[in-house]
């Protein structure tokens, strides 16, 4: 039997795409997902906009649900309650309403006292809830970890969660194919991450938007799924939409037995898994080939993961980018903000910090890799160190191997699971100037804190850099093994929790109150037709989501009041709310702008946060023109009545410097006509989706349309069950069983 029969040979993406396509509507297709993941975050405004519109979860036994990122990550000896435990009243708001939801909705939690609680992109693999071939999907960008297991993995915005939530499905345009094909052996002491760091350097910020990346060849298959995850985990680095790996031998061994993995049907699940390759001759609309063996031990230095330096190259010279002037002003600002020097060495670069954990680096292969550097050596007295597992059940392995003594004992505070410091949203964040050496993924403006700045690496190179207080090469450091029982030491296939608490009624004292701070402030309409007014300028280019809206702003439960902190770390002075003059926003009239004219590419690059789109429009921003958008961006703007335009930027900076010359004139854009305005009167077509611009215009909600579709989204599921049985079942579904879609969920 095949069960990814195409008529043509199809690329990987290409048949999880076909098997899970329920139908067309104009541009678009409504697309099944088999796995989704809340967490505290991105689901508060989701679970809202169900309760205001009286809507059930369809199927909530097909969403697990944990927190990882606004929590702290000190000791849990003594924790009690969420109350007692989390000090930050925004923090607590966040953690005790997803709770309250969760409850409401009958979905599957781990809570901060249970040891399956983790980040969210450890959590699932870790429980085999990401299967091959299926389609998962968590409201943060780096959802695109789990695709390492052959599977579309997504992340996706508010909304969106709302929208899968409802009808456990979610409406996408196709994406391009693209793929990364890399071969030869790696050198010593790099690992996968500065093999990623590497490509990322290669493509660019924004190489691969617009695609679906597909990993292969022999590098790629001889790397374990750790390694694996962490190339797929940074894919969103380069612009993708998602990454993945073709699924094997390695894929099965590390699932079987998992919680959530198949058992009746496990045979005939590998068996269908084993089709999960593209096939020869399958079309690819972009392809790169890596030499991994050009790879060395990689650092960035500025504030893009492209900003790559080896430990034998220097830092760049903006004199070097006279081509380029926008480039070469963005080198430099990111040299002024980083606080580095033309042409220096980056093993001169002395860290205050080194954090290694978050979702790229924090699984059981990374904290040994980790401790090979450390073990029988102690760390630089000038430097404050943590290392934070990706969940509990990470921390309690590393501690029976050992690795707990070795990290204190070489002066590092060993803490509790949790995305900690790579964020800025919690607790564990860097200060104005401090300079942290990371093993996380991003290193934008502020992302680790208000004008912190931050250093992209490896495990090994952030415990090398911890041992001298400069950021160090790893090979300085002969790694020193515990023992070789330790080197062959698998990662335990099922480990069982030592608690599996089950939430009653009454250990949730603050639930009472949180429906009424759930009120819905979701924007009434997202309806649109012509916008009118003046356009803000702004030079600038990979405008990442962090710095539309810094991290702290985003532990909020409405979507409203986020304008006030709208590009907080450009508008305003560091650490203060003191504005700075020469922004643009900041200056009548374009206080009062409704369109941003931005000259530089890929606007909106980084996270999946809608809190970018929410920020734009509570400030009044309904139109953003730009060369190119990041795809989750575009998407996040759109179902938030924020329009995004595509100019060439020859033409953008023409409007820019009617803006300039001209601050009062306004724009017009005309969406039924899909023209642009110029003060002139000159008119400016433009493209748009048809599906989208009937939306805007009609102020439509996509759930209801979607609902639209009961009918054939049943139809779908009774042949899923068919044809995949393994999905549906028992032991692969995290959640409740035998709820009736129509039961009185208030009771619930």
């Amino acid at each position: 039997m095949s069960y990814y029969n195409q008529a043509s040979p199809a690329t990987l993406y290409d048949k999880i795409w076909a098997t899970h396509l329920i139908c067309r509507e104009r541009e678009s297709c409504l697309i099944y997902v088999d796995g989704h993941i809340v967490y505290e975050i991105t689901s508060p405004q989701a679970f809202d906009g169900l309760r205001s519109a009286k809507r059930p979860v369809r199927r909530p036994d097909l969403t697990l649900s944990t927190v990882d990122h606004n929590i702290p990550t000190t000791s849990r000896k003594k924790f009690t309650s969420p109350a007692s435990y989390i000090s930050d009243p925004q923090s607590k708001l966040q953690v005790v309403t997803l709770e309250q939801n969760v409850r409401h909705y009958g979905l599957t939690y781990y809570g901060l006292d249970d040891e399956r609680q983790g980040i969210v992109h450890v959590v699932g693999p870790e429980q085999g809830f990401a299967l091959p071939g299926t389609v998962f999907v968590c409201g943060d960008s780096h959802t695109g970890t789990v695709g390492a297991f052959g599977n579309l993995a997504l992340g996706i915005g508010t909304s969106e969660v709302e929208h899968v939530l409802a009808t456990q499905t979610i409406r996408l345009s196709k994406f391009k194919n693209m793929r990364i094909w890399v071969e030869g052996d790696l050198k010593e002491g790099v690992v996968s991450k500065d093999l990623m760091l590497h490509i990322v350097g290669k493509i660019g910020f924004a190489g691969a938007t617009g695609h679906v990346v597909e990993y292969a060849g022999p590098t790629i298959e001889k790397m374990s799924m750790e390694s694996r995850m962490t190339i797929c985990n940074m894919s969103i680095e380069a612009g993708a939409r998602a990454g993945l790996i073709a699924p094997d031998d390695t894929t099965f061994n590390y699932l079987k037995q998992r919680r959530f993995a198949p058992r009746e049907f496990w045979d005939r699940a590998v068996q269908a898994w084993r089709e999960l390759r593209s096939d020869d001759g399958a079309n690819f609309d972009k392809e790169v080939f890596i030499d991994a063996g050009e790879a060395c031990p990689t650092v960035t230095w500025g504030t893009t993961p492209a900003d790559i330096v080896s430990f034998n190259d220097l830092i760049p010279d903006p004199a070097d980018f006279a081509h380029d002037p926008l480039e070469q002003k963005r080198i430099q600002r990111a040299l002024d903000y980083m606080d580095l020097k033309p042409r220096m060495k980056v093993t001169d670069i002395k860290v205050d910090k080194v954090f290694i954990g978050s979702c790229t680096n924090s699984r059981i292969e990374d904290l040994r890799s980790a401790a090979s550097i450390l073990r029988d050596r102690t760390i630089s007295r000038d430097v404050k160190a943590i290392i934070v597992p990706g969940s509990g059940l990470v921390k309690r392995q590393a501690e029976e191997e050992g690795l707990d003594l070795v990290f204190m004992k070489a002066g590092f505070e060993w803490r509790e699971a949790g995305c900690s410091m790579c964020p800025g949203i919690n607790p564990d964040r860097l200060t104005i100037g401090e300079r942290c050496a990371s093993t996380s993924n991003r290193n934008f403006e502020g992302r680790q804190g208000p004008g912190g700045r931050t250093h992209l690496m490896s495990p090994a190179t952030a415990a090398a850099t911890a041992i001298r207080g400069y950021i160090s090469d790893p090979r300085d450091f002969p790694p020193v093994p515990h023992s070789q029982s330790e080197l062959e030491l698998e990662t335990p296939p099922n480990i069982k929790p030592s608690r599996q608490p089950r939430r009653e009624n009454d250990e949730f004292p603050e639930a009472s109150e949180i429906v009424e701070e759930l009120t819905s402030t979701a924007f009434s309409s997202t309806e649109f037709d012509t916008v009118r007014g003046v356009g803000a300028p702004l030079h600038l280019s990979n405008v990442d989501t962090d710095m539309i809206i810094p991290g702290q702003y985003l532990a909020v439960v409405k979507k409203d009041g986020l304008g006030k902190a709208l590009f907080k770390t450009i508008r305003y002075k560091v650490g203060t709310l003191e504005p700075i003059s020469s922004f643009i926003l900041n200056n009548p009239p374009w206080t009062q702008a409704r369109f941003l004219i931005v000259t530089g590419e890929n606007f909106g690059c980084g996270s999946s946060r809608e809190h970018a789109a929410w920020a734009l429009k509570d400030f009044g921003i309904r139109v953003v023109l730009a060369p190119s958008f990041a795809g989750i961006f575009l998407n996040n703007a759109f179902k938030n009545g924020v329009l995004c335009v595509v100019l060439p930027r020859s033409l953008l900076l023409a409007l820019a410097k009617d803006a300039e010359m001209n601050p009062e004139s306004e724009l017009e854009l005309r969406l039924e006509a899909q023209v642009l305005v110029r003060p002139s009167g000159e008119e400016i077509s433009f493209e748009i989706d048809s599906f989208k611009k009937y939306c805007l215009i009609n102020g439509l909600d996509e759930i209801s349309l979607a609902l639209q579709h009961e009918e054939e989204i049943d139809r779908y599921e009774k042949w899923r069950t068919i044809t995949f049985p393994w999905l549906e079942e028992e032991s692969c579904k995290p959640g409740v069983r035998g709820i009736k879609r129509n039961q009185d969920w208030k009771d619930w």
